[in-house]
């Protein structure tokens, strides 16, 4: 395991800071909100042979009951994606929504760039990057699809 930088820290808790602002913030116009803190995020390119690819977020156990609820009463097909890049990490906050159930769900994570080359490259020519949440023993709880991986990924010009 590598010693974050200071730069490194300060991004992470900088993006949970505005995870948690976000999610505040919805709360105070009604939303309903839950936010899952990924303990890590793996990047699996389509051809690596694994069962799923995309950014598998790996979330606490706690995580399984709010999320089922939330999946069973909206859409959650509206997506917003919030980043930075601090040397080779990427920052996420991802919020998928459905307005007319005024239901969101805030995933947080971070995302080791040059582990996530594969990946960006085929979610480029697939224009179309998924997004699992998944518990540490392996239970599956969710798949959300992002039609534009750019949002993520920007191709580099």
């Amino acid at each position: 395991m590598s010693a974050e930088t200071p730069d490194e820290r300060t991004a992470w808790d900088r993006t949970l800071e505005e995870a948690t602002e976000m999610a505040s913030d919805l709360r105070h116009k009604n939303w309903e909100v839950t936010v899952v803190r990924a303990g890590h995020v793996a990047a699996v390119a389509p051809d690596s042979g694994t069962e799923l690819s995309g950014l598998i977020h790996i979330a606490p156990d706690d995580t399984g009951a709010d999320l089922q609820s939330f999946l069973e009463r909206g859409s959650l097909d509206q997506y917003s994606i919030y980043r930075r890049t601090i040397g080779r990490n990427l920052f996420l906050v991802t919020r998928i929504s459905d307005p007319e159930s005024r239901l969101a769900v805030i995933l947080v994570g971070t995302v080791d760039l040059d582990r996530a080359r594969p990946l960006a490259e085929q979610a480029h020519t697939r224009e179309e990057i998924q997004l699992h949440v998944r518990l540490l023993d392996g239970t599956h709880l969710a798949t959300f699809y992002h039609e534009n991986p750019e949002h993520i990924f920007p191709e580099e010009r």
